[in-house]
């Protein structure tokens, strides 16, 4: 007998109940064994009626065969052995005795019957094995009306004991068979149920990820509006401060500088005439410094080279750089102007940087550019390690390009190269 752990450790016998679970769990997975054993069970119980007439084995063998077939034709099988039950009936015995043809004669075989009605039971409709149940109570119904008349007086007589016997058995299958396949039903209601309920759920997450991602792009369309017209603000001031206060500006140096050459070339250098004359230089210089602290901002907002594409301003970029650049260029699709701007200025402080810190003796820019994005690589061959750091410049240009939903990414070793890419929509 099988044995389990106790709670102190001991062994003990496993409980009835666990074995049968165990035994009925080992029979649903092995179905084909099962009904091999049942069906040689049936064949080797009859074989010892075959003293009367052999042929009975070769019935007997009948019905065990649709034992094997139950499973994927219950209906089938049972028709089957319902005709050889019928067959019995009429050929196996007489009313008053003796046999009609002896190979027909019931035998214990005839149980096969109600294991049939239990799996069409269990696997079919209701109205399937209703009248399955009603077929078996038929036949043994006849069968106790036609062999009674032989056995009135010895009423517990074998073949009228087991026509009686058969038509409970059957009776009994068919109820053990209806109250599995209700649990199977109530199960599979269950089951049902259970996964309406979960695609119910499915179907709201995913209307709610639906509107999520509705809005997400409603929030990128806003932010592409807002960066495009952040972008175009910051050109207009340019232009302002370019058409409007650099040439007003530039006007003033000027005239300041007319002002001050008259002064220079009067005789009068001496009093009023000589104070005069200071701050009129004084006022030519500062003209001069604002308007070139003036000219670098506008650049700095917008730098008016970028209007010719973002090719052009990093070959002007690196052009004035401290440390020779080498520029290769596969620009196959233009950018937007405020992705452009942005490629800008992480390249301006990126040579920045390579200038500062880097000790590079050359540097480089790689860009591509195509409907998918815009990719830019810069790299130096200078000490490396290049880290992001708290208030740092690459901090900085980080959050620029995650403005637009970009990536940075530094590979920097102890020792050099370094190359820092910036990954860019095309649109923002």
């Amino acid at each position: 007998m099988p044995r389990q752990s106790g709670p102190d450790g001991s062994l003990r016998a496993a409980p009835y109940a666990v074995l049968m679970h165990d035994a009925w769990a080992w029979l649903r997975r092995h179905p084909w064994e099962t009904d091999v054993a049942l069906a040689g069970a049936i064949l080797v119980l009859s074989m010892g009626q075959t003293t009367a007439d052999p042929l009975i084995g070769v019935v007997s063998l009948a019905l065990a065969a649709t034992v094997l077939l139950r499973r994927k034709h219950p209906v089938e099988a049972f028709a089957v052995a319902a005709a050889v039950a019928a067959t019995q009936v009429v050929y196996g015995l007489t009313p008053g005795g003796g046999y009609l043809i002896g190979a027909w004669q019931p035998t214990v075989a005839d149980v096969t019957l109600a294991v049939l009605l239990y799996t069409l039971a269990v696997r079919t409709s209701p109205r399937t094995s209703v009248a399955g149940l009603a077929v078996c109570l038929a036949l043994s119904a006849i069968a106790i009306e036609r062999w009674g008349p032989a056995h009135s007086a010895h009423p517990l007589d074998s073949i009228l004991a087991a026509s009686t016997l058969l038509g409970s058995v059957s009776l009994t299958a068919w109820i053990v068979g209806e109250s599995i396949a209700y649990r199977h039903r109530a199960a599979s209601f269950a089951s049902l149920e259970a996964r309406a309920a979960r695609l119910e759920a499915e179907r709201d997450a995913q209307a709610r990820i639906a509107a999520a991602a509705e809005r997400a792009r409603e929030l990128e369309v806003r932010r592409a509006r807002a960066v495009d017209q952040s972008a175009a603000r910051l050109r207009r001031i340019e232009r302002d401060l370019h058409d409007g206060a650099q040439v007003r500006l530039a006007a003033l140096a000027m005239t300041l500088g007319e002002i001050k050459e008259n002064l220079e070339s009067s005789a009068d250098l001496t009093g009023d005439g000589g104070r005069t004359q200071t701050l009129v230089r004084a006022a030519h210089r500062n003209a001069k410094e604002t308007l070139a602290e003036l000219r670098d901002l506008a650049r700095g907002i917008h730098p008016p080279v970028l209007d010719q594409g973002i090719g052009a301003a990093l070959d002007a970029l690196a052009e004035t750089s401290a440390v020779p650049v080498g520029l290769v260029l596969d620009v196959k699709h233009r950018p937007s102007p405020a992705i452009e701007a942005i490629a800008y200025f992480c390249a301006a402080e990126l040579l920045a940087n390579v200038a500062k810190h880097a000790g590079a003796s050359k540097a480089e820019i790689s860009v591509t550019s195509d409907r998918d994005g815009f990719g830019m690589t810069v790299s130096d061959d200078g000490s490396g390690q290049a880290r992001l750091s708290p208030e740092g410049g690459l901090e900085g240009l980080l959050e620029r390009v995650q403005t637009v939903d970009g990536r940075l990414t530094i590979d920097s070793p102890a020792g050099g190269p370094t190359r820092i890419t910036v990954s860019l929509p095309g649109h923002a």
